[in-house]
């Protein structure tokens, strides 16, 4: 008895067999299949296919040459792969449930010619009854889903189908937005089967008049070359037309930028948890304050939402940290990252999205359910400037803009009226900067498509009620450059900097080196990319291979103060302390001022045990810079183990002031015994573990570890016992 789990990874374990040249394994999994199908021309089809790879292997052993032999074996193994297709989607359509297979059994008596009939004479009805009346009675919107679906759910298509939907897709009459849509459907169905007419539709649209069919076709024909990949080189009048588009179109500038897009997706869950674990609650932290200084009471109640609060500025110094945080989501908003997936999650349970289809249609100001959701609205959402700039805004994707007019009717009337207004200036503001960028950048608004459709999708395969029924393709790593057809193509050294550059800004620091190391084949004397080879190590805790590369960095250019503390630091952190320390000597004679080599070198002179000198460096951190606290632990530290224990004391007291800590509790308990003060110390230990800093096991190990100083310092050590003795019972140990 087999089930869709167990289905799906024999199917992942026969196309790795097959890209890994493993054919006979491929082989033996099918014939197990075509029992279990228990149907007769499967069972034909793999005994044909097993006959013809016999004859390749005895002709091979036998050595008989035959120039056309390469040939004929990749043309098996297309053949292998299409019969596992064919009886994949067999034997999940026998038992697969949820909203995909029940469309597949409802439309598999459908033909696509009906199915475009049917959506064209609908078409023509609907255009006539928009003339006569005015509106709109839905059987348009219902053959439009039929034909998505109907393109979603079939996984091929045949050679006079293939010219149908070209005729489909050039159709003026055929709504733009319809077509875009359809564009979807087929992308949706790459992501589960593999089709070569449906990559070759895609390359076809590709070069369409209209950009939102143009950006589409690219963005689900890069999603669908990165899927099938390992399958391409076995259809070379494909890859053909590809290296031909890329290279005749000039679109290999936007087909690398799309692919970082794809890429950013992996941002997407961090950008969310961020929003919604830092910034969120402590903008609410800041709401009782708001409310304090800004009025907003008397500023609601004089209607003065237009001017800004001259104590606006002032409210953000109670919480620095906020401003920063809204900047990096500002910077990651620019930058095209999906910023808003956390604050519309909650908006997709509207009814307009039991159809899939609408998850990925375009925003159109004139669909149906925006006019029936603003009908009873204001002046403010029926002016048709704040309903066609939030259709050209592309800061929200589709899906959001849908989701955002479907919940105006249930919103409360004033937050109502503040959001319009808000949205009017916002979207009037955006309008100009996009106009301004439009010029500025060539593909600019195929690029903005390309984002709003990927994050149109990622809402689909994140969010929906069924999403397990499909393919998700952002469980993958994106990682074009290790891909076939993008190296083939599209990968230049410059392409392949800026890849490396994009995961290294966003610390993806395993696929940064990976294409570092691509990058070094080429330039094996490229010292920025050798430093930040070490620096990717370094940041994954292998400081040995970090070193490495910064001794390979400095052998080509020695004179950088940067790179001398960052091998300095690789020699502390590998206990390899003499050379740490000459290295920060080194950088010191550089820049003598610099507090952190100043403080590295304390740090290495009191792992070395040269705690006077460490005291010096210590103490000119602390001249050059009085404010910085960081000085005055080990200041204290170094204070107590020369017996300088009054000063100890001082910077022990400053550093509780600063916050309590099971460290300088203890240490300042040591203090205070060598200084004769038994109750102060006594009391300062029983601090440490009483505060939950310390259970008494970790305080025991501590004082044990640090019995040597005291010792050094005179501390009797038959008292030792007794005052251990004394804690535990004080505690109730």
């Amino acid at each position: 008895m087999h089930n869709t789990s167990l289905i799906s990874s024999q199917y992942q374990v026969l196309c790795k067999a097959l890209e890994d040249k493993n054919v006979k394994d491929a082989l033996m999994l099918l014939h197990k299949w075509a029992i279990d199908c228990q149907n007769g021309d499967f069972i034909d089809a793999h005994s044909t296919l097993e006959f013809t790879y016999k004859n390749i292997l005895k002709y091979t052993v036998e050595g008989i040459s035959d120039p056309e032999r390469q040939k004929i074996y990749n043309h098996l193994i297309r053949d292998v792969y299409t019969l596992a297709d064919k009886m994949y989607q067999h034997l999940l359509s026998q038992i697969s449930v949820g909203v995909r297979s029940d469309l597949w059994r409802e439309l598999k008596r459908n033909t696509l010619q009906t199915t475009i009939d049917n959506y064209l004479d609908t078409l023509v009805k609907d255009e006539l009854q928009q003339e006569i009346s005015g509106g709109s009675d839905g059987e348009l919107q219902h053959h439009t889903q039929l034909m998505f679906n109907y393109l979603w759910v079939n996984t091929g298509v045949t050679r006079s189908d293939f010219s149908l939907l070209q005729s489909l897709f050039s159709n003026r009459q055929v709504y733009w937005h319809h077509k875009a849509l359809f564009v979807s459907g087929i992308t949706l169905s790459l992501s589960h089967a593999f089709s070569s007419d449906y990559l070759s539709l895609l390359i076809d649209l590709t070069n369409h008049s209209d950009d939102q069919v143009s950006a589409r076709a690219l963005t689900g024909l890069l999603l669908a070359l990165y899927k099938y990949d390992a399958r391409l080189y076995l259809y070379p009048e494909l890859y053909t037309r590809l290296f031909l588009f890329v290279e005749e179109t000039g679109m290999a500038v936007l087909v690398q930028s799309i692919a970082i897009q794809l890429m950013r997706t992996r941002e997407t869950e961090k950008i969310s948890k961020k929003l919604f674990d830092e910034i969120i609650p402590e903008v609410s932290k800041m709401h009782s304050a708001m409310n304090d200084k800004l009025d907003l009471g008397n500023i609601l109640k004089d209607n003065m939402l237009e001017d800004k609060n001259p104590e606006w500025k002032d409210i953000f110094k109670d919480s620095p940290s906020l401003i920063n945080k809204l900047e990096e989501l500002t910077q990651w908003q620019l930058e095209g990252s999906d910023v808003f997936l956390a604050t519309f999650k909650m908006l997709k349970h509207f009814s307009f999205f039991n159809e899939v289809g609408n998850w990925l249609l375009p925003f159109v100001s004139d669909h149906p359910e925006v006019k029936k959701a603003l009908v009873d609205e204001n002046d403010v959402f029926k002016n048709k400037e704040f309903v066609s700039g939030l259709s050209d805004s592309r800061f929200l994707c589709n899906s959001d803009k849908y989701s955002l007019i479907l919940s105006i009717p249930h919103m409360p009337s004033m937050q109502k009226e503040l959001m319009g207004k808000m949205f009017s200036e916002e979207l009037a503001q955006m309008s100009e900067l996009q106009k301004d960028e439009m010029n500025l950048q060539a593909h600019r608004s195929k690029l903005v498509i390309s984002n709003q459709f990927i994050q149109d999708l990622y809402r689909l395969l994140k969010l929906h009620p069924q999403k397990s029924q499909f393919a998700d393709v952002f469980n993958n790593r994106m990682d074009f450059y290790n891909k076939w057809f993008y190296r083939q193509s599209l990968v230049d050294q410059t392409t392949l900097r800026e890849l490396a550059e994009f995961y290294f800004k966003k610390d993806y620091f395993e696929d940064a080196l990976e294409i570092f190391f691509l990058i070094l084949k080429n330039e094996p004397n490229a010292i920025d990319v050798i430093q930040k080879v070490a620096y990717s190590y370094q940041k994954q805790g292998d400081f040995e291979q970090a070193l490495s590369y910064y001794l390979k960095a400095e052998l080509i250019d020695a004179s950088g103060n940067w790179l001398k503390k960052k091998i300095a630091y690789c020699y502390l952190v590998l206990k390899d302390i003499p050379q740490a320390l000459a290295y920060y000597k080194t950088a010191e004679r550089l820049a003598p001022d610099n507090l952190h080599t100043q403080m590295s070198i304390g740090n290495c002179l009191v792992e070395m045990g040269d705690f006077e000198e460490a005291l010096k460096c210590y103490f000119k951190v602390e001249y050059l810079d009085p404010n910085n606290p960081k000085c005055n632990r080990p200041i204290a530290w170094c204070s107590f183990v020369l017996g300088k224990f009054d000063q100890a004391e001082k910077y022990y007291l400053k550093l509780l002031v600063q916050g309590e800590s099971k460290v300088d509790l203890v240490n300042l308990g040591h203090v205070m015994w060598c200084k004769k003060q038994r109750k102060e110390a006594l009391s300062y230990y029983q601090k440490s573990i009483s505060s939950r800093h310390y259970t008494m096991a970790e305080f025991l190990a501590v004082f044990d570890e640090d019995l040597k100083y005291l010792k050094g310092h005179g501390v009797d050590t038959a008292d030792v016992p007794l005052l251990l003795d004394h804690i535990r019972y004080s505690l109730g140990e």
